[in-house]
Order: structure tokens, then C-alpha cells, then sequence
């Protein structure tokens, strides 16, 4: 296993995994971002190291391992570790294409069921348009499912 991690800006880093996940980490002070390479390298370094031995492929493996890692280092912890933002966006997209495709349903007869506008319902499966949960809550009605949360 071998993850990449990388600073995006001043407080926030990306880690890449193996199996094609970016977790992005934010923190609550600025860090040295591209003050120090030595620094950033240690820092991304040990990130690295605390994702490849920890990372169970959820996000609550990370959280704990990440922070210790930090701490036992003399750094300071983490503010959040969420899933990069268009990643879960095309996950989600592709999730409704792929149901809307068993039920053998068209984009265009369900985006009526949902009331709202076709070309908005392609760039939803797309990925490529962020939704609110009452746009989600209209499609996952249209399909005869629901909207609910559930563990990573």
C-alpha cells in the first residue's frame, strides 16, 4: 500500500490511496507550505507512513492514527479528514446513473419524476454539479429509493 500525500495550500494536505481515494486533511494553524521543503517532506512523509500502516479503507481508521502520529511528532492535529468533494460527487452521480439504468428508466423520463430539469440530472450523474439534499431526496423518490446515511 502506498499513499500519496501532497499539500494543496497553507492548511491543507490530500492524501491519495491506493485504491484511488482522496482524503483531504485540514488543520487549524498554517503549516510551513512551501517554506521549508525539508519540513513539508518530513510532514508529508509521516502522513504517508501513518495512512499505509493504518487505512482500513474507511475514513475513522485515519482519524485517530493520523492525529497520534502528529502528536508523537510534535505537530500539531488535525482539524478534518473528509473525502475529496468531487470524488463523492461522482460517486454519487454514477450511483444514480447505474440505478436509473436498472430500472431501465431514461434521463429524461426521470428527471420529470423529479421534477427538475434533464440537463441538471446529467450533470448530477456526471459528477459535475453539486446538489442539494432535496434535488437527492426528488431523484432517490423518482427511482423508489431513499436518501439516508450510512457508515464509510
Amino acid at each position: 500500500m502506498t499513499t500519496k500525500v501532497y499539500f494543496t495550500d497553507e492548511k491543507t494536505v490530500c492524501a491519495e490511496t491506493n485504491s484511488g481515494e482522496n482524503y483531504i486533511i485540514t488543520f487549524p494553524d498554517s503549516m510551513n507550505y512551501q517554506i521549508d521543503e525539508r519540513f513539508d517532506h518530513y510532514f508529508t512523509k509521516l502522513l504517508e507512513d501513518a495512512f499505509d500502516r493504518s487505512y482500513d479503507g474507511t475514513m475513522n481508521s485515519i482519524w485517530g492514527a493520523v492525529n497520534r502520529c502528529l502528536y508523537q511528532n510534535n505537530c500539531n492535529g488535525i482539524f478534518s479528514v473528509g473525502l475529496d468533494k468531487n470524488q463523492e460527487r461522482e460517486r454519487i452521480g454514477a450511483k444514480i446513473r447505474k440505478l436509473r439504468e436498472e430500472k431501465k428508466i431514461d434521463a429524461k423520463t426521470l428527471a420529470a419524476k423529479a421534477g427538475i430539469d434533464a440537463a441538471n440530472l446529467c450533470r448530477i450523474e456526471q459528477g459535475r454539479y453539486s446538489t442539494g439534499f432535496d434535488v437527492l431526496s426528488k431523484i432517490a423518490t423518482a427511482l423508489g429509493m431513499k436518501v439516508d446515511i450510512v457508515e464509510l
